[in-house]
């Protein structure tokens, strides 16, 4: 552990060094463009007598943030996102749950090979965790609460030490063949429901027939005795942002990253976050949210839950949003 620890740390430094070579090098020059768009919506449902079935009543509120702040002088750059949600749902069937928990920090910093060019050279550098604690609901598949994640359980550290970047007004392309990602999973005391992780003998049968359960680490494919492991392999993250019709905006990114060090390298893991915002006027709007993911490591689905599968998770809302914009604004001390 402590060694791919130093290893994420060093390169962790490279990145960190790099932006402050250039954040000193062009201060009180650098031309930035901020903004931060924040939305609270809320959705509900419900029923009385439906044949069909549904749920007698629920009801969600969502918030999202959205900011960036990217900054350019000739041909530096320094571009930096940031996602963030959260949500809860609540029903009759299943009381107050989440139903959206994400982190996601991303930033880019390099020069440019001329300055009208949108080509360039550079680092990268991405965050991804959640706030609070998930829990498999029918653990065992006999009624069982289990934790299976929270905040750094797990979080994803890529970190791109030199590549190549594409920037032009709506998109946002970064690529690099040598990439370094930390899979983290600090979850102790709560790595198992039953102590030690022995299951009790009254709950051994076709239901679930192992009597050893898994860690929370080993659900993400890490080593529970190191709570971390390094990747390395080929990164792509593309950022895309644009008015794309009149009152509709979208945000999005997709991001691929292949490990060489633990996986077939045709094993490629998927992220790709949209965000639909439909403006009614300068407060209301509506938000619709779908995020896909895929990796070969969890393994937290199926039956016995020991498999990976593709991960959905769309949101739907309507409610009130502030948007904040600020261009071409000197960096200051």
């Amino acid at each position: 552990m402590k060694k791919n620890l130093i290893l994420l740390l060093l390169v962790a430094f490279y990145y960190t060094g790099l932006g402050q070579t250039i954040n000193s090098d062009i201060k009180n020059k650098m031309i930035w463009k901020k903004g931060v768009r924040i939305s609270l919506s809320v959705g509900h449902a419900g029923s009385k007598n439906w044949a069909s079935g549904s749920d007698v009543f629920s009801i969600s509120v969502n918030s999202f943030l959205n900011a960036y702040a990217n900054g350019q002088k000739g041909k530096w750059y320094f571009n930096n996102s940031l996602i963030a949600s959260f949500g809860l749902i609540n029903s009759d069937e299943y009381a107050t749950i989440k139903n959206d928990d994400k982190i996601d920090f991303f930033s880019t910093v390099g020069v440019g090979l001329k300055t009208k060019l949108a080509f360039g050279l550079g680092a990268a550098f991405n965050f991804r965790s959640q706030f609070s604690n998930g829990y498999d609901r029918d653990y065992l598949n006999q009624g069982l609460k289990r934790r299976t994640s929270g905040f750094f359980a797990p979080a994803y550290i890529t970190i791109a030490p030199i590549g190549v970047s594409y920037h032009k007004k709506d998109i946002d392309l970064y690529m690099t063949v040598l990439g370094f990602r930390g899979v983290i999973v600090s979850n102790a005391p709560y790595s198992y429901l039953f102590q030690g992780g022995i299951i009790p003998g009254n709950i051994i049968n076709e239901k679930n027939p192992a009597n050893k359960e898994r860690s929370v680490a080993e659900m993400y494919g890490v080593d529970p005795a190191k709570t971390i492991q390094i990747q390395v392999g080929p990164y792509i993250s593309v950022g895309y942002n644009k008015e794309i019709c009149k009152n509709v905006t979208y945000s999005g990114r997709f991001d691929l990253f292949s490990d060489f060090t633990h996986s077939k390298p045709g094993n490629i893991d998927v992220f790709w976050t949209n965000t639909f915002y439909l403006k009614v006027n300068k407060w209301l709007n509506a938000v619709y949210s779908l995020d896909l993911a895929y990796d070969d490591d969890i393994k937290k689905f199926g039956y016995f839950k020991d498999h990976p599968a593709l991960q959905s998770k769309s949101i739907l809302g309507i409610g009130i949003s502030a948007n904040f914009e600020k261009k071409k604004d000197k960096m200051h001390n």
